[in-house]
Order: C-alpha cells, then structure tokens, then sequence
C-alpha cells in the first residue's frame, strides 16, 4: 500500500466538520502497488540540471519580450506531415548507444543500417584480451570497467540483467583494499599504515617545516578535506534543503570551475589547491565545472545514503561481453569499416546522404553515398566535428557545441605479468595512487582462476591496469605512444616499470622478471573517439546542452546521441539514455516511420523500453517543435 498525506484546512473538506489547529490528514489505501526506490542524489541532480536547461532554453523562445527569438508554443504539438519514406534510418556507430538504438528500432520494427567506421564494434565498451597469456581473466577493460547498482545506472543494469541475460556474468567489483599503496614524493605506504599512524599529518613530507610548499595547518587537515568537507558540504545541501532547493543553490555556481570556487570563495592558497589535485584528483582537473565535479562526486558518496554499502560490478569476461551480446540481439548486423565523411540534405530534405570513406578497410575502396530518411549520429562530437557539415542546417548553438564541448584525455596501459605479483603482498582488487607519472594503479577484481599455467586456485589475474590517469598526466603519457618498438614507447614501458617498483618498494629487476607484454591506449589517439568523454565546462550545461539534444536538418532528420548529449557523461547509463532520447525524437518527428499506422508506436516504444529520467516525452515535443521552428524561419543554410 501506499499512504497519501494531505495537508489542507478541515473546512475545505466538510464546512460542518470542526475545526483543526494543524492539518487534515486523509489516507488513502493503493493496492497492488510497490513504491520505487527512491532516486540517488547523483541521478537526481544530475537529471534536474538537464531538465533546467531545457527549461530555460524553451523559456527564452517563449517570451515575447525577447525580439527575434520568439516561437509562441501551442498548448498541443502539432504532428508533421510527412510523406512515407521507403528510406531506412542510418545509425552512425556501433558502440553501446548505436547498439541500443539498433535494438528499439527493431522492436518497433522499422529498418535501419548500423554502420561503424573502425573496425571492431563496441566503442568505449573495449576489452583488451592478452594474446599470448593462458587463462580466462587475462584480460583489462580499456574503457568502461566498473558500474555502482544505483538509480543512476539503471538502464544499464536493466539492460545487463533483463535484457541480454547477463546476471551470473556480473562479479563484483573490488574497489577498496587497504594493503594497496599511497606513494607520494618518494615515499610509499600501504593504505592500511597511513591510517594506523597516529600522526599521520604529513607523512609524505607536503608542508613548509618538512621542506614543501603547503602550510602546516592545512597538511594537519588533511588533503581529504577537499572530497570529504568542502565537496561534503556543497552535497550536504541536498540533505540540509529540499531538492530543487539544493538544486538551485548549486547552480549559483556554475559559473566557477573547481580551482576559481577553492580561490574566490574558499580562500584557499594555490599551493594548497595543488596539493588537493595532486592527492585527490588528476593534474588540470580542477579547472573543469565545480558543479559537474560536485555531481560526480555523489556518484561515490551520497550523503542520504551515508552508511549504506553500493554493490559495484565488473563482468565476467569484460566489459565487451556486453556490446556482444547486444549484437546477438539486433536483427541487422553492423556493417563495419563505413566512416561518414559527410552529410547532405537531399530530396529538398526528405533525405540525407551520408558519404562513406571505406579505405580503412582490408580492400583499398572508394567513397560512396548512401541516402537515409534519417541519421542518428551517435559518433563522438570531437569525431562529429571534422565531417563535411556544410550541406546541412544546424542552428548556430548546435555548431557552436560540436566545437566547443571538451573530451577528457585519458589513458590506460595495461601489463600483463607471468604471475599476479601483487597478491604476494596482500592485494586483491582496489586501486594505488602516486604523484609519479602512472598516477593509479587498478588491480583487477576477477577471479578465481585455475587455468593460468602455475597459479594456484586464489589467484585472479596476472595483467592489471598498471597506469590510469587523465587530463595532462594522460596527456603526457599519450605522446609516448607511438607504436609498439618505437623508441618511445621504449621510454613509456621504462618508465611503467621503474614507477611500479617505487610505488610497491621492489626493484625494476624484479617486475622486469616477471613482464610477458603490455598493452597501452589513448582515446585521444583513437581517430574515432579522439576523447575519452566529454567534460561539460562552467556554464555549458545550460548554453550547450540544449542544443545537442534538438535534432538538426530542415525537416530535423539528423539526430545526436552519445553520452555527451546525456546528463550522466562518461557512463554507460549516459549513452543509453541518449538513445531513449533520440529513437523518442525520431517518433515524434517522422511518424511516417511507423510500420504500422494503426498501432500507436510512441505508447509502444514506452510500454518495451520504459520511461526516461532525463526527458519527459511532452517536454521533448516541445524541444523538438523549437527545432522546427528554428529551421523554418532562419535563412537558408548555403
């Protein structure tokens, strides 16, 4: 049952009744009903600061005070009319957003072509498998690896468990161990020591009476206050206010990044916001949003739910078990090898051809056109930006977005050793951290494995993530890779070796007895990512977003997905709600698109794929008549 409380004046209720100091409370009995679970701050906020922005975004072509921009919108949007089109729809990329895509339109049955420009499938759902290893977890995630059971994931897990199956191929992800290490200006302890050490305020020699260039009384605090005060505070509103309350008074922020919120309104010196970086985040972080990195940081810690344990996961097997799956589904498979060079409105804009460059595949191929009744793009906006876009109309925000917004560097080496070495010193799972250029350390979380030739049943995996790191510490070790034997990448593994052995006290000799091969990756050397993933900036959630999220065209056939055109960046969930959001436009775009004009397909796609915490379906019909709109009275694009 559910109750309900309302909070009204007994003469509202019955004008005979007697009268009552404090409320009337009615209670009504709902059978048969099981109350969600309530949101995570994270998804909540996160969903609330996409929902603003498009709040705001239509605000501004609803006032007739604003001259030139105003679009009166009618209480009911009017359906376009369009002739129906024998054309399919192409979706550009096969990563997990095109994959899901694929999936929908098959369940309402309308055709398409998934065509990928690599040649592999998957996109950031990337599992490098080591070739010449024996055994079943020799293997890392080079992309996504590790996903939180929260509300905030939940087309995922939908996805994951309901969808392909894959409940018993879910482990469970290890990301704490107390024997892994902190190693910082030379010197390097075991998580488990730094806190057993009663006066453990500068162990690793950061202040100005130990020869750094922190004041004491900041390294007496703790380079924790960062994470666990001053963004403790910023999500305790979310606790102290209600939602849109904390909501609000977090958006007053927007405007700063994290380094100018430390400077302007903390008033904490520069060396000591280097030092915060330096222990808790990666080199150039903090001069990314301070609201988006507040909302990351609820993902990790919710403050409603303090003291309440989230399940992580990794899969058995990697994250591309996943994207293998989805494909298994889809009635039409990807067409590998197909990079779009270039789109064009043809047919006075019934259509679009999209040009394919075909040479990167194993047969030396020309360029070729193929027409569609519409694209989904879900192609990276850094990969989107150097198509041939001058053959079709997008609004000045939309060009201004694909130019603008920010992907992350980041990097992942991966090692693979003859034994799992780490587990001689107590480590399972977890992560270490160090000022040196590796920065972290992932060990893997898989397990148990019997088959490695010489390991003994305890034993996970004997590869591990030996550096991950983003932004400028990425950036640097990105321009070592340059092929494997180039000189180099010579330098890269050099180096790799020498910071395992400080950070874990071993000698180079000994790890290089143990090396077999090793694996690195820069998404921003990835011609088809050229980014990790997007990284919105002060203020672009509310003069970006928006844009990305209308469909582009004169009869708005071109559509944007990927997790950039998401609130949830970086995440899978990201990607697949941005599906939702563009197959939802497509529908109420085209209905010509309908296989079966008796059937009403939008309450169809709701009832199979369920509703969206990003967009409510009214909200987006409104978006995307703006767009129609906004096509129909700006001039024609040359």
């Amino acid at each position: 049952m559910q109750i309900f409380i309302q909070d009204a004046p007994a003469s509202a209720q019955d004008p005979g009744a007697h009268e009552f100091d404090d409320v009337m409370i009615i209670v009504n009995i709902v059978k048969n009903f099981v109350p969600p679970s309530p949101a995570d701050t994270s998804s909540q906020a996160l969903v609330q600061a996409g929902k603003k922005a498009i709040k705001d975004y239509q605000q501004k072509f609803n006032d007739p005070n604003t001259p030139g921009r105003y679009i009166p919108i009618p209480a009911v949007i009017p359906s376009p009319v369009h002739p129906a089109s024998p054309l399919p729809v192409a979706i550009l990329g096969a990563g997990v957003s095109g994959l899901y895509i694929a999936m929908m339109l098959d369940s309402l049955g309308i055709k398409y072509e998934l065509l990928e420009g690599s040649r592999r499938i998957g996109g950031r759902l990337y599992t490098h498998n080591f070739p010449t290893s024996q055994g079943k977890y020799q293997y890392y995630d080079v992309g996504a690896m590790r996903y939180p059971d929260t509300s905030f994931m939940q087309r995922t897990f939908d996805l994951a468990r309901n969808r392909l199956g894959l409940q018993d191929k879910m482990l469970p992800y290890i990301r704490g161990n107390d024997n892994a290490f902190m190693h910082f200006n030379g010197i390097s302890m075991t998580k488990a020591q730094v806190k057993s050490t009663a006066n453990s305020a500068d162990l690793f020699k950061f202040s100005q009476s130990n020869d750094g260039n922190v004041p004491d009384s900041y390294v007496a605090a703790g380079s924790d206050v960062f994470w666990n005060k001053i963004l403790g505070n910023l999500r305790q509103l979310f606790v102290d206010h209600p939602f849109d309350v904390a909501f609000k008074k977090l958006q007053e922020l927007d405007k700063h990044t994290v380094t100018s919120y430390l400077s302007f309104v903390e008033g904490i010196p520069y060396d000591v916001i280097k030092w915060y970086e330096t222990m808790e985040s990666r080199t150039g972080l903090f001069d990314a949003s301070l609201t988006e990195t507040v909302l990351a940081s609820l993902v990790f810690n919710d403050p409603r739910f303090e003291g309440k344990e989230i399940d992580w996961y990794c899969f058995d097997g990697g994250s591309e078990i996943i994207h293998k799956a989805m494909t298994e589904k889809i009635h039409t498979k990807p067409t590998l090898n197909y990079r779009a060079v270039a789109f064009k409105e043809t047919d006075n804009g019934a259509s679009i051809t999209v040009t394919f460059d075909r040479s990167g595949g194993p047969r030396q191929l020309p360029q070729t056109d193929r027409k569609y009744s519409n694209v989904i793009s879900t192609m990276s906006l850094a990969c989107l930006r150097v198509l041939d876009l001058d053959n079709v109309y997008l609004t000045g925000g939309q060009r201004c977005a694909i130019r603008s917004l920010a992907y992350t560097p980041s990097i992942k080496i991966g090692v693979q050793f003859r034994t799992p070495w780490w587990e001689k010193l107590g480590i399972v799972g977890g992560q270490s951290s160090t000022d040196r250029p590796i920065r972290d350390i992932v060990y893997p979380s898989y397990g148990p494995d019997d088959s490695h030739i010489g390991s003994q049943s305890f034993r996970k995996s004997s590869c591990m993530i030996a550096s991950y790191s983003g932004m400028q510490d990425s950036q640097r070790m990105g321009g070592l890779m340059k092929g494997r034997g180039t000189p180099e990448e010579k330098i890269l593994l050099d180096l790799v070796i020498r910071d395992l052995a400080a950070v874990h006290n071993l000698k180079p000799e000994v790890l290089w007895d143990e090396y077999e091969d090793y694996f690195p990756w820069d998404f921003y050397r990835d011609q088809f990512q050229l980014g990790a993933f997007c990284q919105f900036g002060p203020g672009q959630f509310k003069n970006t977003y928006p844009h990305l999220t209308q469909p582009a065209s004169r009869q708005q056939r071109l559509h944007f997905a990927g997790d950039a055109t998401s609130t949830f960046h970086g995440w899978v969930a990201g990607a697949l709600n941005s599906g939702w959001r563009a197959v939802m436009g497509l529908l109420q775009n085209h209905p010509e698109l309908n296989p079966n004009p008796s059937e009403n397909i939008i309450e169809k796609f709701k009832s199979i794929w369920g509703p969206s915490e990003e967009w409510d379906p009214k909200d987006l019909a409104v978006h995307n008549y703006i767009a129609q709109q906004l096509a129909e009275i700006n001039p024609k694009h040359p």
